[in-house]
């Protein structure tokens, strides 16, 4: 058969033919080419059948493995996540000039280890080592030699709320004269984390309030004043009842000496320290009444209707960090009534009640997200296209408010606050909330570090 022949017949056959028709001429294996041509040419195509098979049994089940891959990586997170949640020990290193510094830098790094950095780094635990490492009551006989013991459980009493117990495993200083600490820590579960800021609080309070009363289409100056006081809870107990922070005495506390019994010393170690100040100054809250016009058509002898036209209070907020000397709040501000025309001159008392109540809350909300902003710690798009962000802020106190807004605390060129969304609590823990955003006018403006998620009532 020449090729001639063999492109005029069935074009099936022509890659066996061909191999038959260009082999040498062996007369006697004739019967046998067509066969061996056949069994080779099946054995070719099972061949390639098998890799097709094998192909899409991979494709089939590479979604599988994948699936299988991300659930052992969340099986894992998980893990990691309950790890986190638990009390443990563990360790960290510190090196510093001096041997407080390097012990505040290992009790950082053990928390860190065991709940994560941005933890470890955040506003309540780092001013309670920046204490243990700079402040001046550390500065005792005794205390932070590197030989003596005598400072533990001054250390102690101000890491309390995140480290049960702790012990120095090594300390001494390098060549280089820079001290070197490592410490074994008990840090407690992220539930059970006490980081609560210390701060000495000065305030006058708000106790007085003044009420001026006007003639409706009167000569607008105040026929009358009356002065009283108000009986409430001070804006201390609205901090503490945020279980975030606590208000150290301003009282003398224990006073020793270097002659001083053992066990009088020892009492020093169980005062807390404040790391920072918060100064209030409030002036007297100042509320107005209309008093109606004469109904000349209907005269009466009675007295005439007289309604709350307004009110507000000026406040005075400074909050300072007393181990850096910085300012981080200098502000004054007015805070307006809600609604006067709702209460009628004789619900006096409730009017004053409720913008006491309103402004001390302001006063109080203000001070805590100056203490501890609620910085955005990460942000990701979830299923639908939604976007979600992780807050720093805890559960307990992101509960006691409906509505929040995510923006970011103002620039050079503008100070006042630029929001960017508004937001839904889904879930939180005692250090941080996950938020959902609705209204997003900017993704791209949201920032981890940079952005805060602020309450709206």
């Amino acid at each position: 058969m020449t090729r001639s022949e063999l492109h005029r017949g069935d074009l099936s056959l022509q890659p066996w033919l061909l191999d038959c028709a260009c082999a040498p001429a062996l007369p006697s294996r004739t019967p046998y080419c067509w066969l061996e041509l056949l069994a080779r040419n099946m054995k070719t195509t099972i061949l390639l059948v098998t890799a097709l098979a094998s192909g899409i049994a991979a494709q089939t089940t590479q979604p599988a493995a994948s699936a299988a891959t991300a659930e052992v990586a969340a099986s894992r997170a998980t893990q990691d996540r309950a790890t986190q949640d638990k009390e443990q020990w563990s360790e960290g290193f510190g090196r510093a000039t001096s041997y407080r510094a390097a012990l505040a830098q290992a009790l950082e790094g053990a928390v860190g280890k065991a709940k994560g950095i941005e933890i470890a780094r955040g506003p309540s635990i780092r001013s309670r080592l920046a204490v243990v490492s700079e402040h001046k009551d550390g500065d005792k006989s005794g205390f932070f030699d590197g030989k003596s013991e005598l400072e533990r459980e001054w250390v102690q009493q101000q890491i309390a709320g995140f480290v049960k117990s702790y012990e120095v495993t090594k300390k001494g200083k390098a060549k280089d004269r820079m001290w070197e600490v490592s410490v074994r820590a008990l840090v407690a579960s992220v539930d059970q984390l006490e980081s609560e800021l210390i701060i000495e609080l000065i305030d006058n309070d708000l106790r007085k309030w003044q009420l001026e009363r006007y003639e409706e289409d009167g000569p607008g100056r105040a026929f009358d004043r009356r002065k009283g006081n108000f009986r409430g809870p001070k804006i201390g107990e609205y901090l503490r009842r945020s279980g975030a922070v606590k208000v150290v005495s301003t009282g003398p506390g224990v006073k020793v000496t270097g002659n001083s019994d053992r066990t009088q010393r020892e009492k020093v170690g169980h005062q807390l320290v404040a790391s920072h100040r918060v100064v209030i100054n409030w002036q007297p809250l100042v509320v107005s009444s209309l008093v109606e016009r004469p109904n000349i058509a209907r005269p009466s002898s009675g007295p005439r209707t007289e309604y709350m036209k307004g009110g507000a209070v000026q406040v005075s907020v400074r909050v300072e960090n007393l181990i850096e000397r910085t300012v981080m709040l200098d502000e004054t501000f007015d805070v307006p009534a809600d609604k006067p025309g709702m209460y009628s001159a004789d619900r006096l008392d409730a009017f004053v009640t409720a913008l006491v109540d309103k402004a001390k809350a302001e006063v109080a909300k203000k001070v805590f997200f100056t203490l501890r902003q609620p910085v955005v710690l990460r942000k990701w798009a979830g299923d639908g296209g939604k976007w979600f962000v992780e807050a720093r802020i805890s559960r307990r106190v992101a509960a006691g408010f409906k509505k929040f807004s995510v923006g970011n605390n103002g620039s050079l060129a503008s100070p006042d606050w630029q929001s960017l969304a508004s937001a839904t609590l889904v879930g939180g823990n005692a250090t941080s909330c996950t938020f959902q955003l609705a209204d997003i006018t900017d993704p791209a403006g949201i920032e981890a570090a940079v952005s805060e998620v602020r309450p709206i009532n």
